[in-house]
């Protein structure tokens, strides 16, 4: 989270300083946002890319890893 988080700041910056101002209201949005989790001890990034399809837990399939293990 911090790296990404860190990244979007620095990208924010980039941009606001060679296309347009604007641009660093992104790095306020995530420092706001940074302060907000810190405060409240939550964290609303975690919680969305927890939710991207690669994050999902996935079924195992218990008779299937013991079968690789005993070598059928």
């Amino acid at each position: 989270m911090r790296f990404t988080a860190g990244t979007l700041v620095l990208l924010g910056l980039v941009l606001g300083l060679l296309v347009h101002p604007a641009f660093q209201l992104l790095s306020a949005a995530i420092a706001g946002g940074l302060v907000f989790s810190a405060l409240t001890d939550t964290c609303g990034m975690a919680v969305v890319l927890g939710k991207l399809p690669h994050n999902r837990p996935r079924g195992t399939d218990l008779e299937g890893a013991l079968a690789v293990l005993r070598g059928h």
